[in-house]
């Protein structure tokens, strides 16, 4: 028997059609979303492939793109194939994400017709939804709307200085954080309130970071929670240092502050994960970028689905494209963002060297979760000069070996191979280990 990978907000399998109601609205929510892929002959209660025949084969091929032209408006464009899997042959269709999004059904008309992909299932569009139809129809970003409520006056001099070294009115509009109103009044626009201005939740409501730390691994027992405000740049700074904080194994005493210098999560996970939260966020959506400490792991949940082209499916492919183009430049500007594309990627390697599971990324209905283990009992290797016993039993297992390579200490520690090299440049730094050649061939042994 044959199975395949199950649904996702890309793909769908049916066993068999008797009606086409559930398939179109599927094509809409593919076309209203990021594409995907429908395959005809898979069942999909347990993902068996059980394929169709030539009747059913020649059948589908006919009446599935007129029932799409008939029911579907505006016109979708459709690739309809044969594909074997299995040993057995199905019907394949393919939906492009259209040009002229809201698609709909026509016999429910606008907008109850309008169907969006969440996860494997499709849904109704909301008002939310639709009115960011309608933006994205005419060609304005949210982060690109003005706010006329208030006016460069009104703008933070200190916030300013925080991205220019000189900076009037001609300069904000030229970095297109702001424009002109017909009375020759300077406004910004969503960005520009949003960086420069102290005030912005009162115009871009619930546009904050809201921090939470909690005792064990759920929301029983409050110990702290901090909301972070008063312009992108501030906030992103102070959430980072107390979260750092929160983060800390080992301390220092500095004067009389104590400074964490060892850290639970790598600091460049928690550094892209709070920078992709604000650089990516949906900020028409009134909820806040929520960060929740537990014991066990740490939780960034940000308003807005991925921004297409990124799925859950190609995460890993570096794909990028920013929802806040804006918002991503002064980021850049202030060395907080790095090459575009490599966000994801950095938080996954530096958990998986640092010998922590791999984070997990989860699109919720309006929101984007990412999950990243904090170091336990049971995840947490100690650091050789923490456990005399363990590095003893080590340098007896290796001196007996002689030379041994940093795949087999990652074996005999059941780490990775990352982790592995990280203990071996520890101990070549104390003096404990030698390195013997280079490269692939590089080989260790314990120094007497």
């Amino acid at each position: 028997m044959h199975y395949v990978s199950i649904e996702s907000k890309i793909l769908e399998f049916k066993e068999r059609l008797d009606d086409y109601s559930r398939l179109l609205e599927t094509v809409t929510a593919f076309a209203n979303t990021q594409g995907g892929t429908i395959i005809i002959g898979i069942r999909d209660s347990d993902r068996l492939i059980v394929g169709l025949d030539r009747e059913e084969i020649e059948r589908y091929s006919q009446e599935i793109p007129q029932a799409i032209a008939d029911a579907i408006s505006p016109q979708i464009a459709v690739d309809l194939y044969e594909q074997h899997l299995g040993g057995k042959t199905c019907v394949t269709v393919r939906v492009f994400p259209g040009p002229q999004k809201p698609y709909f059904i026509k016999k429910l008309g606008h907008p109850l017709g309008v169907f969006l992909r969440s996860r494997a299932h499709n849904r109704r569009a909301d008002a939310y939804a639709i009115e960011q139809f309608n933006r994205e129809r005419s060609g304005i970003r949210y982060e690109q709307q003005p706010c006329p409520q208030i006016s460069y006056e009104d703008l933070s001099k200190g916030l300013l200085g925080t991205l220019f070294t000189s900076y009037d009115q001609s300069i904000l509009i030229g970095a297109g954080y702001g424009s002109t109103d017909v009375s020759g009044r300077t406004i910004p626009n969503v960005a520009g309130t949003l960086l420069f201005y102290p005030e912005h939740q009162r115009i871009i409501p619930e546009s904050g970071i809201v921090v939470s730390a909690y005792a064990g691994t759920d929301k029983k027992q409050l110990m702290k929670k901090e909301d972070f405000s008063g312009g992108i740049i501030p906030m992103l700074e102070q959430s980072y240092t107390f979260i750092s904080n929160l983060l800390g194994t080992q301390y220092e005493r500095e004067g009389l502050v104590k400074q964490p210098v060892n850290y639970e999560i790598p600091l460049d996970a928690i550094r892209e994960a709070l920078v992709n939260a604000v650089a990516h966020r949906a900020y028409d959506y009134e909820a806040p970028t929520r960060i929740t400490l537990f014991s066990d792991r740490i939780e960034f949940l940000n308003p807005g689905t991925f921004y297409a082209p990124i799925n859950p499916e190609n995460l890993k492919e570096g794909l990028s494209r920013y929802r806040n183009p804006l918002i991503a430049d002064a980021l850049r500007k202030k060395g907080y963002m790095e090459k575009q594309g490599i966000g994801i990627n950095l938080i996954i390697s530096s958990c998986l060297e640092d010998g922590l599971p791999e984070p997990q990324f989860v699109e919720l209905e309006y929101h984007v979760k990412l999950v990243i283990f904090r170091k336990t009992a049971s995840n947490h290797t100690p650091k050789p000069d923490q456990n005399p016993k363990d590095l003893t039993a080590m340098r007896s297992y290796f001196t007996a070996q002689g030379l041994f390579s940093s795949m087999d200490l990652a074996q005999y520690l059941g780490k990775s191979q990352a982790m592995a090299k990280k203990i071996l440049t520890e101990l070549q730094s104390k003096g404990m280990v030698e390195k013997v050649g280079r490269g692939p061939a590089t080989k260790y042994r314990f120094i007497n």
